[in-house]
């Protein structure tokens, strides 16, 4: 079946066109009814479309979830960034803030330390590795133990560094730990010579993202640990209260 088609029968939905009938997507695209029949039946199940009493089909569900989605990644970021700056000038480091997005995560926020550069795989539109570095494994932690085994049935787990997790039991071990602490600390397991602190943040008790603290290795160990963790996890909250 073929994607591109799918993806122009959604395409052919505007303002002014907002329901479709089969014999008119057929006729607009030039291609069979049965095919037509075929390509929209997998975009409803995917509730891509739904369909209404008239016969006719209209934009589905699917598109409001995603528009949500799209929405709370802006308000998070607008929320996050004044917060972020004050982390940064805090701890001195560069801080990141990353979102799930499938078997990955996404950075959509990075303030640059002013005082130190580093160079971090968390480059805003960046995706990273959901099984590796603290600022994706602090997401992972609090999406259960099915989303663990799903990365290793789809062999979506590799090493980046000699520091990553590529054992099953030992990354299961690792989450178990971040959900006990709160927070997550990678050293050198995604960008060599780095070591970032993250946690979780939450909307209405769900995992959204994650906020973290990333800087050279020989830097970061210098630091006093609690207290850069307790400025963290009070820099999530006030993110948290902001969405």
């Amino acid at each position: 079946m073929s994607t591109r088609k799918t993806l122009e029968i959604l395409d052919l939905y505007t303002l002014e066109t907002r329901e479709l009938s089969v014999p008119q997507i057929s006729e607009i695209m030039n291609i069979p009814q049965s095919s037509v029949y075929r390509y929209i039946r997998i975009l409803k199940e995917k509730k891509y479309l739904m369909e209404t009493n008239r016969g006719t089909y209209r934009l589905g569900l699917r598109f409001l979830e995603m528009n949500n989605m799209i929405n709370l990644n802006n308000e998070l970021s607008l929320a996050a960034t004044p917060v972020m700056t004050q982390l940064m000038n805090e701890t001195q480091e560069t801080t990141v803030l990353v979102i799930l997005s499938g078997f990955q995560t996404i950075c959509i926020e990075n303030i640059s330390s002013s005082f130190h550069m580093v160079k971090v795989s968390s480059e805003p539109g960046k995706f990273i590795p959901l099984y590796a570095g603290a600022s994706s494994k602090a997401i992972l932690a609090y999406m259960g133990n099915d989303a663990v085994n799903k990365l290793f049935k789809h062999g979506i787990v590799q090493k980046h560094t000699e520091n990553t997790i590529t054992d099953k039991n030992a990354l299961l071990d690792n989450l178990k730990d971040i959900r006990t602490l709160g927070y997550a600390e990678s050293d050198n397991e995604l960008d060599e010579g780095v070591y970032t602190y993250a946690v979780p943040i939450f909307s209405t008790h769900t995992i959204i993202g994650s906020l973290s603290v990333a800087g050279p290795r020989e830097r970061m160990i210098q630091k006093d640990k609690e207290q850069l963790i307790a400025s963290l996890k009070k820099a999530a909250q006030q993110i948290e209260q902001n969405i």
